[in-house]
């Protein structure tokens, strides 16, 4: 009953508002013309007027000078901390695909749900080294590596050290592959092992520093050295039997 009243209401409120004439009421009050600056104009005089104090400039400066502070010192990696103890695991690179992949010519590379290994594809040559460069230790240890290697910092300043020993020094943004391999400890080394990847996490000891002591042009005699075995170049290996199972 409420709502068919209430249509009737508003049936005849339309009826009405419908035969009303419309005309000028005219102007009521008084009207003035705007007389606030135009936005763009009142930007452009600012700007002007900062340049020629040379304010402007200083502004530049200052944001360039920010730019190339976060280029040479990136915020370092959280969470890591000097490696305690030689561990070795196995990490499966494998990823699941979310939706269908297509090639060139709408070839199908992998569809939706798909488990695939990018090792499968395209191995990995060498090694890829991740290190505190803060610490000159770690440095010199990546420095000595007779394979191929990749060194990424997840600390210290990369386009110094490049500068300093001529090579190139990546750095790990964000935390991103530090997070993706489960890292904590520096340094690692991460190898390739059949379908798998290898990482080992390497305690320096005072052998790993003397070995590669000529690599900084450091004294090649350092007191106590004589008597001192360098580890094998897979420092941590000992570990292997009791950590292959252990695949992420």
């Amino acid at each position: 009953m409420r709502r068919r009243f209430a249509t009737i209401v508003g049936a005849v409120l339309i009826a009405v508002c419908t035969a009303l004439p419309a005309r000028d009421l005219g102007v009521r009050g008084a009207v003035w013309p705007p007389v606030e600056a135009d936005l763009l104009a009142s930007i452009g005089t600012e700007l002007l007027e900062l340049e020629r104090s040379g304010e402007l400039a200083r502004l530049e400066d200052e944001a360039a000078a920010r730019a190339r502070a976060r280029i040479e010192a990136p915020d370092p990696v959280a969470g890591i901390a000097p490696a305690t103890t030689d561990r070795t695991r196995l990490f499966d690179p494998s990823v699941t695909v979310e939706r269908d992949i297509l090639g060139p010519h709408g070839a199908v590379i992998a569809t939706a749900g798909d488990r695939v290994n990018p090792l499968a594809h395209r191995p990995l040559t060498g090694s890829v080294l991740f290190i505190d460069g803060t610490r000159p230790a770690e440095v010199r240890w990546a420095l000595a590596e007779k394979t191929p290697t990749r060194i990424v910092l997840l600390a210290g300043r990369p386009l110094e050290l490049a500068r300093t020993h001529g090579r190139t020094f990546f750095f790990d943004q964000g935390g991103a592959l530090a997070r993706r391999f489960g890292l904590t400890s520096t340094p690692s080394r991460i190898t390739q092992h059949e379908l798998l990847l290898r990482i080992d996490e390497i305690v320096l000891r005072t052998a790993d520093v003397l070995r590669t002591a000529g690599v900084l042009r450091s004294v090649d005699h350092a007191p106590g050295s004589a008597d001192v075995e360098p580890p094998a170049a897979g420092a941590g290996s000992e570990h292997m039997a009791k950590d292959e199972e252990n695949t992420q």
